[in-house]
């Protein structure tokens, strides 16, 4: 299912939830609206969201709504304590709940929607970034054989972060081990620990199933054939009353039942994700700081509540069984990594939209560098790098980039002479060496950061650039062969790869790699005219030809048991 593109810039989070909604809608029984819960019950009326759809809104009230409860749930009055939760086996399936095979197969399916947006943001270093913490995270979680951490075969999650080019402050699971975290929420946190935090909230939602456990087949299968439509209809004409009807009558009570869940399912995964916090050695004041300064800068129920509060209902008793839970740990002092500083720069860039914003975020990093923290410093100077490099200026972006890492040395190793090597700053050196024609320089660079962080997608794509800049097109394409094998599901190295291939004149391989990249992103009928192309225009060895066919026998396949799950039959 390919997404539709618009003229006007679309929120990537407004069309997953109105997924997560098309979950709901499609079975009273199963819903995916896993981060939405009543408000308190003192609590009623219409909640102002601005600038949001007439659905989105009306998700609000029912939030609200008193009746948005399941019957099966004790009243609100009840005490509830976390021993009384009872979970299901996480190794078992749990009866109609989805399968962790399917679960995966439709994380894929949507991820397939969301590459290809325009807001999905391709910034390696931050991709990098979130990924390493989430790898640091379920070490830890494996550590305390929390369910689902040591799952193997097919069975075992590969989790993957990835940033949403938007100012609002959120997170979100997606099935299969997907996560999402807004620009808007790594530019506002103060620690990396306060990132981690909610990670590991998100990891805990996976890890303890709540999306699949609340979906079934049929449920999914709906969501699937429902999606196109409604995901189409908000992203093309972002009309709040394009989407007026879908929370109609029984409808509506649909998605009051599923919201009942949430509130036990955000309790769960507050306590998973503290675990996981702390056996990582990350801060565990984290997540009571980061959701204190939320609540002091908006107010929990105000018109500006921020959207991860929206969607993960935030209240007193959560915040204080954090606290509760954090002072049962001995203090640590934990400092934040200044690759941290740095990530929140790009983030900035990421979320900045078009050149024309360029003057108010260059003037925001020349505040932030004038300030007396370090790590604000670091920051504006980096921020200050990345604008001027942006603009073409490219030995002023390396005097601001020297700037930073006198900083980062200073804060990192005090009297030390040992210079801390960090990700954004290498790759930005090794960018701004290419640009000014020092290839060999930049492939150097690339390389030493490659060896250090051997897992950086970033340092990875630095080091192809540096080569095709230099014509060492057959290092890259033998590279990119080996690490396709290796992470066949990344679309940066089969762009790269075909890169490779169209500047080896390699024209058949060209359109395989291409091929494979547009498969990822969900665009079936270009991905299977791309091998088509390939297998007819001639110059491919014996065994290029026969990868080829086989390729485009699957793929055709692959789609055709797509289309079978829309409901829609291929086309001739």
């Amino acid at each position: 299912m390919q997404v539709i593109k618009t003229p006007q810039k679309s929120s990537l989070f407004k069309q997953i939830l109105a997924g997560q909604l098309i979950l709901a809608l499609a079975s009273p029984s199963a819903g995916f609206v896993y981060a939405a819960g009543p408000a308190p019950s003192s609590v009623t009326g219409d909640v102002s969201v601005q600038g949001e759809s007439a659905a989105l809104q009306n998700l609000g009230r029912a939030v609200q709504s008193p009746d948005a409860r399941s019957s099966n749930l004790p009243p609100r009055n009840t005490p509830q304590t976390q021993g009384a939760f009872v979970l299901p086996d996480m190794g078992d399936p749990g009866g109609d709940s989805l399968s962790r095979m399917d679960e995966k197969k439709y994380g894929e399916m949507i991820m397939r929607q969301i590459r290809p947006d325009a807001d999905y943001s391709n910034d390696l270093p931050i991709y990098d970034f979130l990924n390493q913490m989430e790898r640091r995270l379920l070490q830890a979680a494996k550590r305390l054989q929390l369910g689902g951490a040591n799952e193997q075969g097919s069975g075992a999650y590969n989790f993957e972060v990835f940033a949403v080019k938007d100012s609002s402050i959120n997170a979100f699971a997606l099935p299969g081990g997907f996560i999402g975290f807004h620009t808007g929420l790594l530019v506002s946190a103060e620690t990396d620990s306060e990132v981690a935090s909610v990670m590991g909230h998100e990891t805990g939602h996976v890890l303890q199933r709540h999306l699949a456990r609340q979906m079934d087949k049929q449920t999914t299968n709906m969501m699937i054939a429902l999606a196109g439509m409604v995901l189409g209809a908000l992203a093309a004409s972002r009309n709040p009353g394009a989407a007026s009807g879908l929370m109609q009558g029984g409808q509506a009570l649909a998605v009051n039942n599923q919201l009942s869940y949430s509130r036990d399912a955000e309790r769960e995964a507050d306590r998973i994700g503290f675990q996981i916090l702390a056996a990582s050695g990350y801060d565990v004041n984290g997540a009571p700081g980061f959701f204190q300064r939320l609540q002091k800068a908006t107010g929990i129920m105000d018109s500006g509540v921020p959207s991860y509060v929206r969607t993960h209902p935030l209240t007193t008793d959560r915040i204080a069984d954090m606290q509760d839970r954090a002072r049962n740990i001995a203090n640590r002092n934990v400092p934040t990594a200044v690759e941290f500083y740095f990530i929140k720069a790009r983030a900035r860039m990421e979320q900045s939209g078009s050149s024309s914003q360029m003057y108010d975020l260059k003037n925001t990093f020349d505040g932030l560098s004038k300030q007396s923290a370090p790590g604000k410093q670091m920051e504006g100077f980096y921020g200050l790098a990345l604008v001027a490099q942006k603009q073409g200026k490219f030995d002023q972006a390396s005097g601001y980039l020297q700037q930073a890492r006198n900083l980062a040395n200073s804060a990192s190793a005090p009297g030390s002479p040992i210079q801390r090597q960090s990700l954004s700053l290498d790759i930005t050196a090794s960018e701004l060496a290419l640009a000014k024609g020092k290839g060999d320089e930049a492939l150097q660079i690339a390389q030493a950061t490659l060896k250090a962080y051997p897992q950086s997608y970033a340092a990875g794509a630095a080091m192809m650039n540096a080569y095709l800049k230099l014509g060492r097109t057959n290092d890259a394409i033998t590279w990119l062969k080996a690490r396709t094998r290796l992470q066949p599901n990344e679309v940066v190295w089969w762009a790269m790869l075909s890169n490779a291939y169209d500047q080896a004149k390699n024209v058949p391989m060209r359109h395989y790699a291409l091929g494979e990249k547009y498969a990822l992103e969900g665009a079936w009928p270009s991905a299977i005219e791309q091998l088509k192309i390939a297998r007819s225009s001639g110059g491919a060895d014996f065994y290029q030809a026969s990868s080829i066919d086989a390729r485009l026998r699957e793929m055709q396949k692959q789609y055709r048991e797509e289309l079978k799950e829309q409901g829609k039959n291929m086309p001739s």
